[in-house]
């Protein structure tokens, strides 16, 4: 890890990162002309199936055989889409990566044109034939539930040559995301500005927390003001790329016959609209506990003003408990003891196969994923920092990977992907059981705690309040587009500005421009994201708090949870492991602690 703290200095080329702090991508294929001759051979296989439209469910044995064929060739895709992506994202000025990622994107486009058929063929079915269809082949039985999905979307599959067509477009529909991206990871550039030693360093996505949390302040303004700078200089950049997106998801919504784009996203995994709506209220009836935080962090603080780029300091006095990513993954291995032989196992391939992708480099795409591969094993993108915030994100990523270990393992292709609802459920409780577990660590040290409580504090708000005013302002600019209001720079800084005002309150002062307060959030373009992080920090609470305190079967029916990955609607599969998301309760289970923990840090200061 001696290489990787040089990020302060000088980013690493890919070619300079460790091995060891590098994905292994011969996981999924030896090299990249091993992966095309795989392309070659699933594009062959979509093409063969393509020839069943008409007849894909002409009886009871040709529909599975076809079904099964589907299955195969999505698994076959989705290793090898996973691979370009890996490979992009390793490297977004990689020309050879950034092509070979086109070849696979052009080639899942192909292909699902190709297969547009067969939602429209078995959807036209009528349903008393369909039920009959389902019962006369008994390996049908798998797909019960997919089908159940499919039919229940029955209005909104098009004609087969809409479909087709939509499917030739997937591309094109797809761009503003590709493009934000692009600009976001690859071109984007935010200068160099002062370290606490006074030397210049480069600015980058993956150190920019270090400088927002130095002690001194004008280091910190500095850097936020750098890291706003380019956002606001493009401004209109990416507000045009936001309105294409946003205007696409509407036109799509409108076309597919949904009265908006929400109920488009929502519908797909029958969440009612309610839930939306329950958590934006829920947290705005809880504004004054973020309001007080912010207003003891200004007092502690001893400032007269408090400013954005001041919210981030630690009131500990220091950054305490920095880890390199074995130290990381070592404190991650021991607060997650609690969950037992099954998941420590998962873990354990996870940390010696080179499941993860840890140093940041040029042109590595910014921020962390997790990515499922059903036939080989999860991957994990970080831009580790030596920050304790770095081995929360390892946590948070595990908890994915580890998701979809166990769905891996108990389901078939088609239900091991869990719906974004429950999978950053599984992600945001292991943040929970580690900061359990470093409470319960420094319980005698109240330096260390109140560094601890901090970080949880932060977490929350990171995660709850700010993702639900991310959620508010996606709503509002979602439903000015689909009224006819082009979303310039101008309206969107308008719209998010009022909105972090609101969700900072009186103790915070506005300071330097709005633009990078929504142009900077990436989740804006995967439609209707973000209030599942929320939505899913409060169910994690329920459910991490009752394995941390060794509830009696509480761990079983967590771990079964990950088992059934998606193979059912996620407010039927919360409810089974004890959480009701269409009541608020859960919600206010959630201020509750954040009260409790609010009250704890307030004492030790």
């Amino acid at each position: 890890m001696r290489k990787g703290r040089k990020t302060m200095e000088k980013q690493l080329k890919r070619s300079e990162v460790p091995k060891a702090l590098k994905w292994d991508l011969t996981l999924l294929y030896e090299s990249d002309e091993a992966m095309e001759q795989a392309l070659a051979k699933t594009q062959q296989k979509a093409s063969e199936l393509a020839k069943t439209a008409g007849h894909f469910a002409s009886d009871g044995q040709t529909f599975l055989r076809n079904l099964n064929e589907n299955k195969a060739i999505s698994e076959e895709l989705e290793r090898e889409f996973v691979y370009g992506m890996l490979r992009r994202d390793s490297d977004t000025t990689d020309s050879t990566a950034v092509t070979l990622y086109g070849q696979v994107v052009n080639a899942a486009t192909t292909i699902e044109a190709e297969l547009a058929f067969i939602q429209p063929e078995l959807t036209a079915i009528d349903d008393a034939d369909f039920a009959k269809l389902m019962q006369s082949e008994p390996g049908l039985a798998e797909y019960q539930y997919e089908m159940t999905k499919l039919r229940r979307q029955k209005k909104h599959v098009l004609s087969k040559a809409e479909e087709t067509l939509l499917g030739h477009l997937n591309k094109s529909l797809d761009s503003a995301e590709e493009i934000y991206n692009t600009l976001n990871d690859a071109d984007l550039k935010f200068g160099k500005v002062h370290d606490e030693k006074g030397q210049l360093v480069e600015l980058t996505h993956g150190n920019r927390s270090q400088f927002n949390e130095s002690q001194n302040r004008s280091v910190r303004k500095e850097a936020v003001l750098a890291y706003e700078k380019p956002y606001h200089e493009l401004r209109n950049t990416f507000a045009q790329t936001l309105n294409s997106f946003i205007g696409t998801e509407n036109a799509l919504a409108r076309i597919r016959h949904y009265p908006s784009a929400r109920a488009a996203a929502l519908g797909a995994n029958n969440i009612p609209g309610s839930v939306y709506d329950t958590l934006v209220a829920t947290v705005n009836q809880h504004l004054d506990l973020v309001y007080r935080w912010y207003e003891l962090k200004k007092r502690v603080l001893g400032l007269d003003k408090m400013y954005k780029y001041d919210v981030n300091v630690p009131l500990a006095g220091e950054d305490m408990l920095k880890t390199t990513f074995e130290q990381g993954k070592q404190l991650t291995w021991d607060a997650l003891q609690v969950m037992g032989p099954e998941y420590l196992k998962g873990l354990k391939s996870e940390f010696e196969h080179r499941w993860i992708d840890a140093a940041e480099n040029l042109g590595k795409r910014s921020g962390g994923y997790q990515v499922g591969v059903y036939t080989a094993n999860p991957f994990i993108l970080l831009n580790w920092t030596d920050k304790l915030y770095s081995t929360f994100v390892l946590a948070h990523e595990s908890g994915h990977a580890m998701h979809s270990w166990f769905a891996q393992q108990a389901q078939p292709s088609e239900y091991a992907d869990a719906p974004i609802f429950l999978a950053e459920v599984a992600s945001t409780f292991n943040e929970n059981i580690l900061t359990d577990y470093l409470l319960e660590k420094y319980q005698d040290d109240p330096k260390k705690l109140i560094f601890i409580l901090e970080q949880y504090i932060t977490g929350f708000i990171g995660t709850i309040y700010r993702q639900t005013q991310f959620a508010e302002f996606e709503d509002a600019a979602y439903k000015a587009e689909q009224k006819g209001q082009t979303l310039t720079a101008d309206y969107l800084d308008q719209l998010s500005g009022e909105l972090v005002n609101k969700y900072y309150g009186p103790a915070v002062e506005e300071t330097g421009t709005r633009t990078q307060s929504w142009a900077y959030v990436p989740h804006f373009y995967m439609n209707y994201y973000v209030y599942q992080y929320a939505t899913s920090w409060a169910v994690s609470t329920a459910l991490s708090e009752a394995v941390w305190q060794h509830e009696p079967g509480a761990l079983e029916r967590y771990l079964d949870l990950l088992r059934a990955g998606g193979s059912d609607d996620p407010v039927t599969l919360l409810k089974h492991a004890g959480v009701d998301v269409t009541d608020s309760r859960y919600l206010e289970r959630a201020f509750a602690l954040f009260e409790k923990r609010l009250n704890q840090i307030e004492k030790l200061l």
